[in-house]
């Protein structure tokens, strides 16, 4: 394995959380996937330096990212102090550790159109699954068919062929039907979406 310090020039995409990063070290790269969530891994897009592509970020196209020994160097407690207990944590020591995401979901407070319209839902892997709408507003879907289990997280749906929405499923639901977007309302995917939906 190459050493963690081997300076090797990345940069990682994150369209869920709206950044990217340039200009990072492997070993950078190895400590970002350990303080990164399923979802957002999920997601990651990764190019390196004087590539003309971006690539999914997995395990299958970049295992070296992945070994036991990368996490092992980050977690390895040799030499350093322990860590205080909750006990003496204060409410100021609590409420440095909250993150408030920077985007509003859409609520359920949208005008809805009852109209079959063609859908593609695209998982992990590019995994795919058509499906119609019952119905449809700029804060979700309600399809015709179950969702099928491996759909998950965050995955995109794919609206008449031509808009592509980031979206997560509606929890607590009896059926898994219906799925809430996520994207930025900034995004110009939704805005086209958005447009599109007042013309019906």
């Amino acid at each position: 394995m190459n050493s963690p310090d081997k300076k090797l020039l990345w940069a990682l995409h994150n369209p869920i959380k709206s950044w990217t990063l340039y200009n990072l070290s492997e070993a950078e790269v190895g400590m970002l996937v350990l303080t990164l969530s399923v979802n957002d891994l999920r997601s990651l897009k990764i190019c390196k330096k004087n590539e003309n592509t971006w690539q999914a970020f997995n395990k299958l196209n970049h295992p070296e990212f992945f070994l036991k020994e990368l996490t092992d160097h980050y977690l390895k407690k040799e030499a350093y102090a322990d860590i205080e207990t909750t006990e003496n944590s204060t409410a100021v020591d609590t409420e440095f550790f909250v993150i408030k995401p920077n985007k509003t979901l859409h609520p359920r407070l949208h005008t809805r159109y009852e109209i079959p319209a063609s859908c593609v839902l695209v998982g992990n892997n590019n995994k795919k699954f058509a499906t119609t709408t019952i119905d449809l507003s700029e804060g979700g879907f309600y399809f015709r068919d179950i969702i099928p289990d491996w759909v998950a997280g965050y995955f995109l749906v794919i609206v008449d062929e031509k808009y592509q929405l980031m979206c997560s499923l509606v929890e607590d639901q009896k059926e898994r039907k219906r799925v809430q977007i996520v994207s930025e309302e900034s995004d110009l995917n939704f805005m086209q979406y958005k447009n599109w939906l007042s013309t019906l």
